[in-house]
């Protein structure tokens, strides 16, 4: 019997259009409704996923920046595997030699040592580009691109915000131009202590070894007393497969999953596009309530 739902948020819980379906909105509510917990287990930082439960009118905890802080509810961090400062400036020192723009997730949300104009450049010339590619909206409207924009906190350099005690979750970055990204890990493959993973083949995020999407997980599960074989995890890219190839109760992968995600779920599911998630939900509603009543006939057997 499933008694926690874990799911990744772009390209699983979101469609391409940038929004959650209706549909897949009144499934989490009454998954929730049923008594099994639901979290979501994504790379975007807090600020930016907690808008989009609020714009679907859902509220439950999250696992944040790739496995790096988990939240409740309330918003209140708890299980923090931050990226030591030390390590955080070789990064960044690697970024700045390759002509990477560090896109970094801290407590403040999304983050940069740059000014405005090279973060708007950085979204022109590479991440837009590379959306298209991908056929992806990270934002539905340029409304939705200024309030990103205007969220974010400008630092003076990296020694500016490596002298602030602010935990350092996540350093991206993303490249249209895909041998950019190859090197990039190269690069980085050297430093210990890191977990890099990519989401498509154009970007590229890292986080501290500890801070993974499956880690996370099974740490979060042990807090509720809930076992991996009650556990349900579903997702569609690299991030993904540190929870997704745990031995859990059920791991799905949606239709426009990456090939390596599908390799290791145990179940297919149809896209983002086409609810799949829902369609999930659906079916761990009807499998638990096929259980309950096992459970129950098994009972009124053996004390008649």
């Amino acid at each position: 019997m499933i008694r926690l739902f874990a799911s990744d948020m772009d390209g699983t819980l979101i469609n391409n259009k940038g929004y959650i379906s209706d549909r897949t909105i009144n499934a989490v509510k009454k998954l929730q409704k049923s008594g099994v917990a639901f979290i979501i287990n994504t790379g975007r930082d807090y600020h930016s996923a907690k808008r989009e439960l609020d714009a679907a009118s859902l509220s439950c905890d999250m696992i944040c920046h790739s496995g790096a802080c988990t939240y409740d509810v309330y918003g209140n961090a708890f299980h923090i595997a931050s990226l030591p400062k030390s390590i955080a400036l070789k990064i960044l020192n690697i970024f700045e030699k390759h002509g990477a723009f560090a896109d970094i997730a801290t407590d403040y949300g999304k983050t940069s040592i740059t000014d405005k104009s090279s973060l708007l450049n950085y979204y022109k010339n590479e991440v837009f580009p590379s959306l298209e590619q991908e056929h992806k909206v990270y934002f539905p409207t340029w409304h939705d691109f200024a309030v990103m924009v205007s969220g974010v906190r400008f630092f003076e350099g990296k020694e500016s915000l490596l002298s602030c005690e602010t935990p350092i979750y996540k350093i991206c970055t993303t490249f249209f131009d895909q041998k950019k990204i190859k090197d990039l890990k190269e690069k980085i493959h050297g430093i210990d202590q890191l977990h890099a993973v990519s989401t498509s083949r154009y970007d590229l995020e890292i986080t501290h070894i500890n801070a993974q999407k499956g880690t996370a997980l099974l740490r979060y599960a042990q807090t509720k007393k809930i076992t991996p074989s009650q556990i349900l995890a579903v997702g569609d890219s690299g991030n993904d497969l540190s929870m997704l190839s745990l031995d859990l109760g059920i791991t799905a992968a949606m239709a426009n999953a990456s090939d390596p995600i599908k390799k290791v779920c145990s179940k297919m599911i149809p896209s983002n596009n086409h609810d799949g998630v829902a369609f999930l939900i659906e079916d761990v509603l009807d499998m638990n309530e096929i259980a309950m009543n096992a459970k129950y006939s098994f009972q009124i057997c053996v004390n008649p």
